[in-house]
Protein backbone atom coordinates (compact mmCIF):
# COMPACT_ATOMS: atom_id res chain seq x y z
CA UNK A 1 0.00 0.00 0.00
CA UNK A 2 2.85 2.38 0.83
CA UNK A 3 4.32 1.79 -2.62
CA UNK A 4 1.01 2.71 -4.24
CA UNK A 5 0.65 5.85 -2.12
CA UNK A 6 4.21 6.97 -2.91
CA UNK A 7 3.73 6.31 -6.61
CA UNK A 8 0.48 8.26 -6.87
CA UNK A 9 1.71 11.07 -4.62
CA UNK A 10 4.85 11.33 -6.73
CA UNK A 11 2.82 11.69 -9.92
CA UNK A 12 0.97 14.65 -8.43
CA UNK A 13 3.89 16.33 -6.64
CA UNK A 14 6.23 15.99 -9.61
CA UNK A 15 3.63 17.43 -11.97
CA UNK A 16 2.10 20.21 -9.89
CA UNK A 17 4.52 20.91 -7.05
CA UNK A 18 3.86 20.57 -3.34
CA UNK A 19 1.73 23.51 -2.35
CA UNK A 20 -1.20 22.85 -4.68
CA UNK A 21 -1.47 19.12 -3.89
CA UNK A 22 -3.41 18.11 -0.78
CA UNK A 23 -3.82 14.79 0.98
CA UNK A 24 -7.36 14.76 -0.41
CA UNK A 25 -5.93 15.03 -3.92
CA UNK A 26 -3.62 12.09 -3.24
CA UNK A 27 -6.50 10.09 -1.80
CA UNK A 28 -8.61 10.64 -4.92
CA UNK A 29 -5.73 9.98 -7.29
CA UNK A 30 -4.82 6.73 -5.54
CA UNK A 31 -8.48 5.72 -5.17
CA UNK A 32 -8.04 5.03 -1.47
CA UNK A 33 -9.32 6.74 1.67
CA UNK A 34 -7.35 9.50 3.36
CA UNK A 35 -7.52 7.39 6.53
CA UNK A 36 -5.57 4.68 4.74
CA UNK A 37 -2.87 7.17 3.80
CA UNK A 38 -2.54 8.33 7.40
CA UNK A 39 -1.97 4.75 8.51
CA UNK A 40 1.32 4.85 6.62
CA UNK A 41 2.26 8.54 6.78
CA UNK A 42 1.76 11.05 9.58
CA UNK A 43 1.43 14.01 7.24
CA UNK A 44 2.33 15.38 3.81
CA UNK A 45 5.85 16.29 4.90
CA UNK A 46 6.64 12.72 5.90
CA UNK A 47 5.25 11.53 2.57
CA UNK A 48 7.45 14.00 0.69
CA UNK A 49 10.46 12.94 2.75
CA UNK A 50 9.99 9.28 1.84
CA UNK A 51 9.45 10.19 -1.80
CA UNK A 52 12.65 12.24 -1.98
CA UNK A 53 14.67 9.59 -0.13
CA UNK A 54 13.52 6.95 -2.62
CA UNK A 55 14.37 9.28 -5.51
CA UNK A 56 17.88 9.83 -4.14
CA UNK A 57 18.40 6.11 -3.52
CA UNK A 58 17.34 5.32 -7.08
CA UNK A 59 19.59 8.06 -8.44
CA UNK A 60 22.56 6.78 -6.47
CA UNK A 61 22.04 3.24 -7.76
CA UNK A 62 21.90 4.42 -11.37
CA UNK A 63 25.01 6.57 -11.00
CA UNK A 64 26.95 3.75 -9.38
CA UNK A 65 25.92 1.59 -12.32
CA UNK A 66 27.33 4.25 -14.67
CA UNK A 67 30.63 4.08 -12.85
CA UNK A 68 30.76 0.28 -12.84
CA UNK A 69 29.74 -0.26 -16.46
CA UNK A 70 31.67 2.55 -18.17
CA UNK A 71 34.87 1.71 -20.04
CA UNK A 72 36.55 4.99 -19.18
CA UNK A 73 36.06 8.34 -17.44
CA UNK A 74 34.60 10.11 -20.48
CA UNK A 75 31.98 7.45 -21.05
CA UNK A 76 31.11 7.64 -17.34
CA UNK A 77 30.71 11.43 -17.50
CA UNK A 78 28.35 11.13 -20.47
CA UNK A 79 26.33 8.37 -18.80
CA UNK A 80 26.04 10.46 -15.64
CA UNK A 81 24.69 13.30 -17.77
CA UNK A 82 22.11 11.04 -19.36
CA UNK A 83 21.09 9.56 -16.02
CA UNK A 84 20.69 13.02 -14.47
CA UNK A 85 18.31 14.01 -17.25
CA UNK A 86 16.35 10.76 -17.05
CA UNK A 87 15.88 10.98 -13.28
CA UNK A 88 14.19 14.39 -13.37
CA UNK A 89 12.52 14.13 -16.76
CA UNK A 90 9.00 13.97 -15.30
CA UNK A 91 9.61 16.41 -12.44
CA UNK A 92 8.46 20.01 -12.71
CA UNK A 93 10.94 22.71 -11.60
CA UNK A 94 8.14 23.87 -9.28
CA UNK A 95 8.62 20.73 -7.21
CA UNK A 96 12.24 21.57 -6.42
CA UNK A 97 11.50 25.25 -5.84
CA UNK A 98 8.71 24.50 -3.37
CA UNK A 99 10.66 21.69 -1.75
CA UNK A 100 13.46 24.08 -0.84
CA UNK A 101 11.02 26.76 0.28
CA UNK A 102 8.48 24.74 2.25
CA UNK A 103 10.37 21.60 3.30
CA UNK A 104 13.88 22.74 4.29
CA UNK A 105 14.48 19.58 6.30
CA UNK A 106 13.79 17.40 3.28
CA UNK A 107 15.76 19.71 1.01
CA UNK A 108 18.73 19.22 3.29
CA UNK A 109 18.82 15.56 2.29
CA UNK A 110 19.30 16.60 -1.34
CA UNK A 111 22.07 18.98 -0.33
CA UNK A 112 23.74 16.21 1.66
CA UNK A 113 23.41 13.85 -1.31
CA UNK A 114 25.18 16.39 -3.50
CA UNK A 115 27.96 17.02 -0.98
CA UNK A 116 28.55 13.46 0.20
CA UNK A 117 27.84 11.47 -2.96
CA UNK A 118 27.81 13.61 -6.09
CA UNK A 119 30.94 15.64 -5.34
CA UNK A 120 33.08 12.59 -4.45
CA UNK A 121 31.72 10.83 -7.56
CA UNK A 122 32.75 13.74 -9.79
CA UNK A 123 36.16 14.07 -8.12
CA UNK A 124 36.73 10.34 -8.51
CA UNK A 125 35.86 10.59 -12.20
CA UNK A 126 38.39 13.39 -12.64
CA UNK A 127 41.10 11.33 -10.97
CA UNK A 128 40.13 8.35 -13.09
CA UNK A 129 40.36 10.42 -16.26
CA UNK A 130 43.79 11.75 -15.31
CA UNK A 131 45.01 8.22 -14.61
CA UNK A 132 43.66 7.08 -17.98
CA UNK A 133 45.40 10.08 -19.61
CA UNK A 134 42.03 11.32 -20.90
CA UNK A 135 41.94 14.43 -18.68
CA UNK A 136 44.70 16.99 -18.28
CA UNK A 137 46.86 16.27 -15.19
CA UNK A 138 46.97 19.94 -14.12
CA UNK A 139 43.20 20.11 -13.52
CA UNK A 140 42.18 21.78 -10.25
CA UNK A 141 40.04 18.90 -9.01
CA UNK A 142 38.24 20.82 -6.26
CA UNK A 143 37.26 23.73 -8.52
CA UNK A 144 36.30 21.49 -11.44
CA UNK A 145 34.20 19.28 -9.16
CA UNK A 146 32.18 22.28 -7.96
CA UNK A 147 31.79 23.53 -11.52
CA UNK A 148 30.53 20.18 -12.79
CA UNK A 149 28.07 19.82 -9.92
CA UNK A 150 26.59 23.22 -10.74
CA UNK A 151 26.16 22.11 -14.35
CA UNK A 152 24.27 18.99 -13.29
CA UNK A 153 22.06 21.01 -10.95
CA UNK A 154 20.81 23.08 -13.90
CA UNK A 155 18.90 20.11 -15.35
CA UNK A 156 15.48 21.04 -13.84
CA UNK A 157 15.84 24.66 -14.98
CA UNK A 158 15.99 23.53 -18.60
CA UNK A 159 12.38 22.44 -18.44
CA UNK A 160 10.61 25.77 -18.11
CA UNK A 161 9.27 25.52 -21.62
CA UNK A 162 8.93 23.18 -24.56
CA UNK A 163 9.47 19.46 -24.46
CA UNK A 164 10.86 18.68 -21.01
CA UNK A 165 13.07 15.76 -21.92
CA UNK A 166 14.39 17.28 -25.15
CA UNK A 167 15.22 20.66 -23.61
CA UNK A 168 16.97 19.07 -20.62
CA UNK A 169 18.81 16.64 -22.85
CA UNK A 170 20.01 19.32 -25.25
CA UNK A 171 21.20 21.65 -22.50
CA UNK A 172 23.06 18.93 -20.63
CA UNK A 173 24.64 17.59 -23.81
CA UNK A 174 26.01 21.04 -24.60
CA UNK A 175 27.24 21.65 -21.05
CA UNK A 176 28.88 18.25 -20.94
CA UNK A 177 30.56 18.83 -24.29
CA UNK A 178 31.98 22.17 -23.09
CA UNK A 179 33.06 20.60 -19.81
CA UNK A 180 34.81 17.61 -21.36
CA UNK A 181 36.61 19.63 -24.03
CA UNK A 182 37.88 21.98 -21.32
CA UNK A 183 39.48 19.18 -19.31
CA UNK A 184 40.34 16.54 -21.91
CA UNK A 185 43.72 15.71 -23.36
CA UNK A 186 44.14 15.20 -27.10
CA UNK A 187 43.63 11.49 -26.44
CA UNK A 188 40.44 12.21 -24.53
CA UNK A 189 39.04 14.59 -27.13
CA UNK A 190 38.98 11.75 -29.65
CA UNK A 191 36.44 9.94 -27.46
CA UNK A 192 34.11 12.84 -26.71
CA UNK A 193 32.30 12.82 -30.05
CA UNK A 194 31.96 9.04 -29.95
CA UNK A 195 30.13 8.99 -26.62
CA UNK A 196 28.08 12.13 -27.26
CA UNK A 197 26.93 10.69 -30.59
CA UNK A 198 25.81 7.57 -28.75
CA UNK A 199 24.04 9.84 -26.24
CA UNK A 200 22.25 11.53 -29.16
CA UNK A 201 21.12 8.21 -30.57
CA UNK A 202 19.66 7.12 -27.23
CA UNK A 203 18.20 10.47 -26.27
CA UNK A 204 16.94 11.88 -29.56
CA UNK A 205 16.29 8.76 -31.61
CA UNK A 206 13.05 10.36 -32.88
CA UNK A 207 15.12 13.02 -34.61
CA UNK A 208 13.91 15.88 -32.40
CA UNK A 209 17.39 17.27 -31.81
Amino acid sequence: MEKLILSKAGELFFSYGLKSVSMDDISRHAAISKKTIYKSFDDKTQLVERLVNELLTCTKQHLEKCRAESDNAIEQAVLVTETSVQVVREISPTFFFELEKFCPGVWKSIDEHNRHFMMPLIAENLKRGIKEELYRPEIDISFTTHLRLQQLLTVPDAKNHGNKLVESGKLMKQLTEFYLHAIATSKGKKLISKYLNEYNERHFSNGSN
